[in-house]
């Protein structure tokens, strides 16, 4: 049952945390707007005022917000609980809870379900805004509409396909000066097909997905395709349209080792996918489970943050806040020296992104007893 001090808690708390979050974005957008206030200008239409470019700014880091919250909200949560515990020692207001025999750790527990509530808000955050603003965050700026991202080549393991082009557009799934290179034994020599324009069609229940290779050369009767392959490389609508069969998305060929900007469903999907070689589904199960331990990585944090921020017999809160700025230190170091192992293949995916969920674990329990009471 939550009491009058653990509702005026918890309102400290999300008071630092929006003030904080809204600080340091708009010193994000203050000097990022500065930065590239030439490639605003450029974006806008011929006759557009200062308030079109205003609008382009807004619409811009409105989008980008989304993603400067997913990175800085996990530092804010334990920021926000070290500001609250701080000025509780500051304001006096922790000894006469103390006196009346409450545990400092009864304390805790507002925070703590602050705290969960900022992780479902992240959760939240990162299965279904940003997958749905994903081309947008990409876009360049001033360029919300028409950017063009740079082709990653991909080479489709399944159907032993090499993908590439010059440009891609993530809003209209279409590929610029595309080409396919097929490869034994799917024909009978190296071939590669090239088109102007190729658009992606995603797959449904009765036809698979695939790229449509407009005006494609050489053209599809030219092919000496294999019998086992006629499945995946088939004439298209118009007689000079191919269609080629993979699950290699417009996703996939842009930004692809950077899985941020996906749900964790379309992530499962990519590990699952047979058309990415083991070094890349590597990647994707090591951020799985790091997504996965993101939460309790945060509580810990939070929870590491109470021994030394109210630490007993402390000769000054300044110095509290120092040591508890190192252990959090520490606590990443730990972290992204685990992520680098998994990364570097010394360890499993998994071992690496939950190791650090035991072994902070563990020292939050081990420092649980500095805690003044």
């Amino acid at each position: 049952m939550f009491t009058t001090f653990d509702r005026y808690l918890l309102k400290r708390y999300f008071h630092v945390f929006i003030i904080g979050f809204i600080a340091t974005y708009g010193l994000y957008v203050v000097f990022d707007g500065f930065t590239n206030i030439d490639e605003f200008q450029a974006g806008l239409k011929e006759g557009d005022s200062s308030g079109g470019l205003l609008w382009l700014m807004a619409e811009t880091y409105l989008y980008q917000s989304s993603v400067f919250f997913d990175m800085v909200s996990p530092i804010l949560t334990v920021l926000a609980a070290v500001v609250v515990f701080s000025l509780m020692v500051r304001h006096g207001e922790l000894n006469p809870v103390l006196s009346a025999g409450i545990p400092t750790y009864r304390l805790a527990i507002p925070l703590t379900i602050a705290t969960v509530i900022v992780n479902c808000f992240i959760i939240a955050n990162q299965e279904l805004v940003i997958p749905s603003i994903a081309d947008k965050v990409q876009a360049e700026r001033g360029k919300m509409d028409t950017s063009a991202q740079f082709v990653e080549p991909v080479y489709d393991f399944s159907t032993r396909i090499m993908i590439n082009g010059q440009e891609l557009y993530l809003t209209e799934q279409r590929m610029v000066n595309a080409e396919f290179v097929l490869s034994k034994p799917t024909v009978h020599d190296f071939v590669t097909v090239k088109a102007p324009h190729a658009h992606y069609i995603s797959g449904t229940e009765t036809r698979p997905g695939g790229w449509v290779l407009q005006d494609a050369l050489p053209k599809y009767e030219d092919l000496d395709i294999a019998a086992f392959a006629r499945k995946m490389i088939l004439p298209g609508k118009n007689p000079n349209d191919i269609f080629i069969v993979t699950d290699v998305g417009c996703d996939q060929l842009c930004n692809r080792n950077s899985s941020s900007l996906i749900s964790t469903p379309e992530l499962i999907a990519r590990i699952n996918n047979p058309s990415f070689s083991d070094l890349s589904i590597r990647k994707q199960k090591l951020d799985l489970h790091s997504r996965l331990t993101r939460p309790f990585m945060n509580l810990i944090a939070v929870l590491m943050a109470i021994p030394f921020v109210l630490r007993k017999e402390s000769r000054s809160q300044i110095l509290n806040i120092a040591i508890c700025s190192c252990v959090m230190g520490v606590i990443f170091a730990i972290s992204q020296c685990f992520l680098y192992m998994g990364s570097a293949n010394l360890l499993k995916p998994d071992q690496a992104a939950w190791f650090p969920v035991i072994a902070n674990g563990t020292l939050a329990a081990w420092f649980s007893n500095r805690v003044q009471t």
